[in-house]
């Protein structure tokens, strides 16, 4: 985590940008791309001859903006854009003329013309000027400076297009704004290496969630316990904005059709995570304020248990299974016959085969002999007979204090909190 006072370390690195390679269709791309970025809608690339756009003298991208009037109503502003690739600063000649023929279509209310290099004074005088004679559509030059500013402020547009001209913080916000406004997750190699030079970036929970739903997209956190190695204060912030934003996951995953594993695991995760610092009561309540309609009435019993339930269930199955591995009470090998995967060398010929092999469901059941007569690992005083708390404590969610009790003791038994060492 970066010390406080610390300058932010800078997204962009201007000098990885091919900006004298940013031509024709390049530049076209970019523009593209910058323009989703600011909110651009029915973008149309206008691609005519072999290796770029329209030709020079017509506009290479269209859009709309949305804009709210005066009024309250919501106008749709229509935007040409023409790039103009240079090895140096672009001829007044080509902007007078795209300003000029821009006259012709009224319904123009912007005038891009974007160039990877300059534009020389005289040609920004000849525009003011122009502009005050006709005042529509207005007219925008975007030279190199002004798109490494707008890029600075895309960083998943400069991911998709730039890679290498992403500083780690870069990385660190493209990955965060994949994940929660696209649902997208980025690759295994951009996750080690924010987490290599963690200490130096600032991780806020909004981008803490993103990671560890990236790490269990990729398998496991295990490697990188983005959970543990930080203030119980900052795992306490990401669980709760993750627990505000459950009807939004549910929705978006409904709509993109994305699988919701890793957002389960990664919700039931951050969960334990909290009970390691924090009493459940604080968890209940975080539930209680969350879990509300628009109104500010509690969601329906049939809401709270699609949101929650899948997310509870994983929780205490990984509990289960995990502790009881290890535990006199139980044999070691059911709980491994319920974690083991099919073989490769066994399986690999199937996908020859005209039905293929059935997978195993997360949630299906296995048998389990228990000695009840035995001590309990963590602790859990028994009477005779009595069964382990995390099989025999029922999962209501009308009632949770019961079983996250019961999961906290385990918790805390198992993944004591130790005191944080000073590198």
């Amino acid at each position: 985590m970066a010390a406080e006072g610390d300058e932010p370390e800078p997204w962009l690195l201007p000098s990885q940008i091919p900006f004298d390679e940013l031509k024709g269709r390049a530049l076209e791309e970019c523009l593209f791309w910058l323009l989703d970025g600011m909110g651009a809608r029915d973008i149309e690339w206008r691609i005519g001859g072999a290796g770029g756009g329209a030709a020079d003298g017509g506009r290479d991208l269209e859009a709309r903006f949305f804009v709210p009037r005066e009024d309250g109503e919501i106008e749709a502003r229509r935007w040409w854009i023409e790039c103009k690739g240079r090895s140096g600063t672009v001829e007044k000649d080509a902007v007078t003329s795209a300003c000029n023929n821009v006259l012709a279509d009224q319904s123009v209310a912007c005038l891009v013309i974007a160039t990877n290099t300059t534009f020389s004074n005289p040609t920004r005088d000849w525009v003011k000027t122009w502009q005050e004679r006709f005042p529509k559509p207005q007219v925008l030059l975007w030279d190199r400076t002004s798109l490494e500013r707008m890029l600075a402020q895309q960083p998943a547009t400069v991911l998709r297009l730039f890679e290498g001209g992403l500083s780690s913080a870069g990385y660190l916000q493209a990955l965060q704004q994949r994940f929660w406004q696209l649902f997208e997750y980025s690759s295994i190699q951009q996750v080690k290496r924010i987490w290599n030079e963690r200490a130096d970036l600032t991780i806020g929970p909004m981008e803490r969630v993103a990671l560890i739903a990236n790490e269990f997209a990729h398998g496991s956190i295990d490697e990188r316990p983005w959970g543990g190695a930080c203030e119980p204060e900052e795992v306490l912030e990401a669980c709760q904005l993750s627990i505000f934003n459950l009807l939004y996951f549910y929705t978006r995953l409904m709509k993109c059709g994305a699988d919701e594993g890793p957002i389960v695991q990664t919700l039931s995760y951050l969960m334990l995570a909290t009970l390691r610092h924090y009493d459940p009561e604080l968890l209940q309540r975080i539930f209680a304020l969350a879990l509300r309609t628009e109104d500010d009435e509690p969601l329906p019993q049939a809401g709270v248990d699609l949101l929650l339930t899948p997310i509870l269930q994983r929780l205490q199955g990984d509990l289960q299974l995990v502790c009881s591995s290890d535990c006199q009470r139980f044999s070691r090998e059911d709980s491994l016959k319920h974690w083991k995967t099919l073989d490769a060398f066994e399986t690999y010929w199937a996908r020859f085969s005209e039905r293929g092999i059935t997978l195993k469901e997360d949630g299906d059941s296995y048998h389990r002999l228990e000695r009840t007569n035995a001590p309990c690992n963590v602790g859990f005083v028994l009477e005779k007979d009595a069964g382990c708390p995390l099989y025999q404590t029922e999962l209501s969610i009308n009632d949770l204090a019961p079983f996250l009790d019961v999961a906290t003791h385990v918790l805390r038994k198992r993944a004591p909190v130790r005191r944080r060492s000073r590198a």
